[in-house]
């Protein structure tokens, strides 16, 4: 099983949407797990699922445990459902020993009915995405393509690098890939340049451009490459999809 988590701290960056694509993708040959980590929810509304009939969400794997209960099938993938409620159980796991491992035991135990886990992580650096990344074999940044997506790239790696200095992981970057790429600006290709300047080895070649159907398809309640196949944005995901294939068959 191989665990990515899409992470950035940043927020409106493009995380879920890559999540819900690339674990749209994947399954189409995999089996994959879906885990939304984010209070907001919104890889779970990404599915179309109504929070509201959800029983076991991963607030209820996160203080109590028994992740299997909380998982529901939607639209050919395995989807760990969020809901607001997570957001006080950061509170609620504040005392407990080895909160940073909850997710990481949690997986291990269905470790042999997946391929790939992808987990959205929230916009931040909080309990939920230190689990996340303890959790993960690889991380995965996307990096939105307009002023100021650079803020915050060397805190997150830095919390990597702290990840695997402090509580024993060997967590790797996968790499960072541009989002939200419009090629008729030229912030945003300023902002490509300059992550080629600084992180040349970590940057993907796929670049996934600003699209609108993908904002259609959310609303839809669907993965854009479900959505409408031959959108731009799908075109590129399903590119990112067999990129990061690769990439990890090499590694």
């Amino acid at each position: 099983m191989m665990i990515i988590s899409i992470a950035n701290q940043k927020g409106g960056c493009g995380k879920t949407t890559t999540a819900a694509n690339l674990g749209a993708l994947l399954a189409q040959k995999h089996k994959v797990l879906l885990v939304d980590v984010d209070p907001q929810g919104n890889l779970t509304t990404h599915f179309g699922i109504n929070k509201a009939d959800q029983k076991h969400t991963i607030y209820d794997v996160m203080l109590n445990g028994r992740i299997e209960e909380a998982i529901i099938r939607k639209d050919g993938v395995d989807i760990v459902p969020s809901t607001i409620d997570l957001a006080g159980a950061e509170v609620e796991l504040s005392g407990k020993i080895g909160r940073e491992y909850i997710l990481d035991n949690e997986l291990k135990r269905i470790a042999r009915k997946y391929d790939y886990v992808i987990i959205d992580t929230p916009p931040s650096l909080g309990i939920f995405t230190i689990n996340s990344l303890v959790a993960s074999d690889y991380v995965l940044i996307p990096v939105q393509a307009e002023f100021f997506a650079l803020e915050g790239l060397t805190q997150l790696m830095r919390v990597v690098e702290l990840v695997n200095s402090r509580l024993s992981r060997n967590l790797k970057l996968l790499g960072m890939l541009i989002t939200m790429f419009n090629s008729r600006t030229r912030s945003s290709k300023e902002i490509l340049e300059d992550v080629r300047k600084h992180y040349s080895k970590s940057l993907l070649k796929t670049v996934i451009p600003r699209n609108v159907t993908v904002t259609d398809s959310t609303m839809a309640g669907s993965p854009v490459v479900r959505y409408r196949k031959t959108a731009p944005a799908s075109k590129s995901y399903v590119a990112l999809a067999k990129e990061i294939e690769r990439m990890l068959k090499v590694k």
